[in-house]
C-alpha cells in the first residue's frame, strides 16, 4: 500500500489513476450491461455520470500538471468530491433496492397514472425499456452491484483525499 501511495502521490499519476479507475468503473458497467444483459435502471445510469465526468478531471489535471499544478489539485479535489457524489448516489439506490425508502417515481413502478388513456399507456409502453430501481438484478454475496459501487466509490474519494492531503503536507 505505501509503494502505491508513494507512486500515485505526484499529482501527474494521482490524475492518471482517477481517469483510469473512472473508465474502469464504466467499462464493468458496460460489460454488464452488453455482455450479461443487466440492463439498467435509471438510478443506474445517474451513477455512471460522476465517473464519466471523472474521466474528464482527471486528463485535464494531468494536463494542468504540467503548467499549472494548483489547477491540477483544484481538479484532483473536485474528482474526489464526484467519487462521493456517486457514492451518495449508489447508497441512495441500495436503499431503494432494499425497500428502505422510496425511489424516483419514474423507477419505482409508480409512474402509471389511473387517469391515463389507452393510448397514451401504450406509446409509453413501446417507447420506453422500463426497469424497475428497486428490484434487484444481481448479487454476490448478498450485495447489489449499487452496493459495490457504493463502497468503490467511497473508497476511490478517500483514497484520493487522502494521497492529496498526503502530498499537500510534503510540499509544505
Amino acid at each position: 500500500m505505501n509503494r502505491l501511495a508513494a507512486y500515485l502521490r505526484p499529482h501527474r499519476h494521482l490524475a492518471l489513476a482517477v481517469a483510469f479507475t473512472s473508465t474502469a468503473m464504466l467499462a464493468a458497467a458496460f460489460i454488464a450491461q452488453y455482455g450479461f444483459g443487466l440492463l439498467p435502471c435509471e438510478l443506474c445510469l445517474l451513477q455512471r455520470w460522476p465517473y464519466a465526468l471523472n474521466i474528464l478531471l482527471g486528463a485535464a489535471a494531468f494536463i494542468a500538471t504540467f503548467r499549472h499544478p494548483r489547477l491540477a489539485a483544484l481538479l484532483i479535489a473536485l474528482a474526489a468530491a464526484s467519487f462521493f457524489a456517486d457514492a451518495a448516489i449508489a447508497g441512495y439506490h441500495v436503499g431503494v433496492e432494499r425497500h428502505w425508502w422510496a425511489g424516483p417515481s419514474s423507477c419505482t413502478g409508480s409512474f402509471l397514472s389511473p387517469d391515463m388513456s389507452v393510448a397514451q399507456l401504450q406509446k409509453f409502453l413501446t417507447h420506453r425499456n422500463i426497469v424497475p430501481c428497486d428490484k434487484i438484478g444481481w448479487t454476490l454475496f448478498g450485495v447489489t452491484m449499487a452496493g459495490y459501487n457504493c463502497a468503490a466509490a467511497f473508497a476511490l474519494g478517500v483514497f484520493t483525499v487522502y494521497l492529496l492531503k498526503k502530498d499537500h503536507a510534503a510540499q509544505a
